[in-house]
């Protein structure tokens, strides 16, 4: 400010002095000016030596310089820290990050039990338990997310964004006695413990595998992108969403060499269109964000069911169904970002995702089913590059 101020002073000094010099001339004389007359040529120090710059007015030899390369806290700078596309922001950013999440099994299913046998005359030599399908929690699976977005004006943008991780798979067994037959296993959803007029001697088990995808195409509005510090943005698109099950109830009768597998496998494929919300801060080179997205989808589902085995009376089938209903999907994100250079940031982030209106392997247990819901929440870790 110094120096803006010195040199408006300088100028308007000499608009004083030609305004007065104008006067005078307009009365019809040119006065002298009353100034004393410049000294001789012999006098020392003359002529004077040429004026100093504008540039150097109310500039103080103490006065430290400022680095370049450190971010000020300006709105010609507000572009460099990614708030808003300023003349020369980037126009492009892609980003890649190692994503982990957990899922929620859904409603638990009731798959069976073990119990005491006393017809075997035997104490019991394993203990009871029953068997859920939600007893096994999916944990942490990893994955992988990638995005790329392009900067079409200062408040406008287009990204799009795709993940998805690799298979979760659980299941727990519960186990019979097949020595005394002190303990036998029991499931409703199975052939076998009917033909046989009793329990399965040996255990009753059950295995969910599950994947998910995910691929969205968006268009975002910031709100204020004249904002150094404070970002809002609205965003409206289309989202693509996958979600399969695979579910596995099977059990083992050793004393009449008896087996089952009863398997229901689900797709469901949510379409539609999503909007969000985004709220940013910015200080220094570290930025934080706040993002919510919803979306109403149509789900094209599908379900099919086999059971096969072994055993006396045993008879397998094979159905299948398919059908479109109604989807939701809700994403709330948090994210932190460091900026490392120019054009490279470290970032880090939290996700959580609920769905429903799924089909789910458990529940087609009961008949065909897409009503479920699921929530999957995890961290993200990467890196941003802009240009």
């Amino acid at each position: 400010m110094k120096l803006h101020v010195s040199t408006l002073a300088f100028l308007a000094c000499g608009v004083l002095f030609s305004a007065a010099a104008s006067a005078q001339m307009t009365n019809g004389t040119m006065a002298s000016p009353s100034v004393p007359s410049p000294p001789s040529a012999e006098q020392p120090g003359w002529p004077p030596s040429a004026p100093p710059s504008p540039s150097s007015f109310g500039a103080s030899p103490s006065t430290p310089a400022i680095p370049q390369d450190t971010p000020s806290r300006s709105a010609s700078n507000a572009g460099e820290l990614g708030i808003f596309a300023a003349a020369s922001s980037p126009r492009w950013d892609v980003a890649a990050d190692a994503l982990f999440l957990a899922r929620t099994t859904g409603a638990g299913v009731h798959l069976g039990w073990t119990d005491y046998n006393p017809s075997s005359g035997a104490p019991p030599t394993v203990f009871t338990h029953d068997l859920w399908s939600d007893d096994a929690l999916f944990p942490l699976a990893p994955g992988l997310r990638v995005q790329l977005a392009a900067q079409v004006t200062d408040s406008m943008s287009i990204e799009g964004i795709g993940w998805g991780l690799q298979q979760w798979s659980v299941g727990r067994t519960i186990y019979g006695d097949p020595d005394t037959y002190s303990v036998l296993a029991y499931s409703p959803w199975l052939q076998v413990p009917a033909l046989l007029n009793d329990g399965m001697d040996n255990w009753l088990s059950y295995r969910y595998r599950s994947d998910v995808a995910n691929a969205e195409l968006n268009q975002r509005f910031k709100l204020n992108p004249y904002d150094p510090f404070r970002s809002l943005s609205f965003l409206w698109g289309v989202r693509y969403f996958r979600l399969a099950d695979q579910f596995t109830l099977s059990g083992s009768d050793l004393y009449n060499a008896a087996r089952e597998d009863l398997e229901w496998q689900t797709k469901n494929n949510l379409i539609g269109m999503q909007v969000g919300l985004q709220w940013g801060w910015t200080w220094d080179r570290f930025q934080l964000g706040v993002e919510a997205k919803f979306g109403l989808y149509a789900n094209v589902y599908s379900q099919h069911g086999t059971d096969t085995g072994v055993g006396p009376g045993f008879i397998a089938y094979d159905d299948s169904n398919s059908g479109t209903d109604l989807g939701t999907l809700v994403e709330v994100s948090l994210q932190a970002r460091y900026r490392i250079t120019q054009s490279l940031w470290l970032r880090g982030g939290y996700q959580f995702y609920g769905a429903g209106g799924l089909a789910l392997g458990p529940r087609q247990l009961a008949g065909y089913n897409d009503s479920g819901s699921i929530g999957m929440d995890g961290l993200s870790v990467g890196l941003e590059f802009t240009h």
